[in-house]
């Protein structure tokens, strides 16, 4: 699985991985238990594998600065047109930077999302991200792949950088992923060298999930970490 496997997603229209409703953790840690509103200008959430995902919106919206990267230009131009967002795009390294033009839309925080390969960004670009949201990336992600990624988180974030990260667990017998199946065992594996690891809570969701069950899933739990940066 590569970025082909992904752009041919979007390119095709199967994106049933994107989500229209704001992730209830993103609006539950970082709007009702977030920072008071007058301290989110100083904290810049990253975003991988972002896709066209309104949680980018809510959170500029809500005083957040906003990083994400995307492998797909199709996803990225969605983003700003269906939000009728103006954006600057330039070229930054080996990716292409569409910047939210702030004077056409002060009410919202910087957005910025790099257009490209995640395992390309440079560890500079994170000198002042704070949080990276994880709503759907690690579990977008065969095992392999899964490895990479964790180790690319440890070397782009800076020390005390916080981490919200979504997973999904299933009985892998029952279906292919993606979304792939990753457990709390994996998890401490992938990350406990480098991050502190908190489990903030779980939930069985396969009765809110109609595609999972059609796919023959009979249980899926939603699991939620916040991670930290030593």
């Amino acid at each position: 699985m590569d970025i082909d496997f992904w752009v041919d997603r979007w390119n095709t229209g199967q994106t049933g991985f994107h989500q229209p409703k704001i992730n209830p953790y993103l609006a539950y840690f970082y709007g009702e238990k977030g920072p008071p509103p007058a301290q989110r200008e100083k904290l810049k959430v990253f975003v991988p594998l972002c896709g066209k995902s309104n949680d980018m919106l809510w959170l500029a919206q809500n005083g957040y600065r906003v990083f994400g990267v995307e492998c797909s230009d199709l996803a990225v131009q969605a983003f700003f047109q269906e939000n009728g967002i103006a954006c600057r795009v330039a070229s930054k390294d080996e990716h292409s930077l569409y910047v939210c033009d702030t004077e056409s839309h002060p009410d919202y925080a910087a957005i910025e999302i790099y257009q490209g390969d995640f395992f390309a960004l440079q560890s500079d670009l994170f000198d002042d991200v704070t949080d990276v949201f994880d709503r759907a990336s690690l579990i977008a992600l065969p095992l392999e792949m899964r490895r990479d990624y964790a180790a690319k988180m440890a070397e782009l974030l800076k020390p005390g950088t916080r981490t919200l990260l979504v997973t999904l667990t299933y009985d892998q017998d029952e279906m292919n992923g993606p979304p792939f199946s990753v457990s709390e065992e994996e998890v401490n594996e992938l990350y406990a060298e480098h991050f502190s690891i908190q489990k903030l809570c779980f939930k069985n969701i396969i009765d809110d999930e109609p595609r999972m069950q059609e796919r023959g899933l009979t249980s899926l739990i939603e699991t939620v970490y916040k991670l930290v940066r030593k």
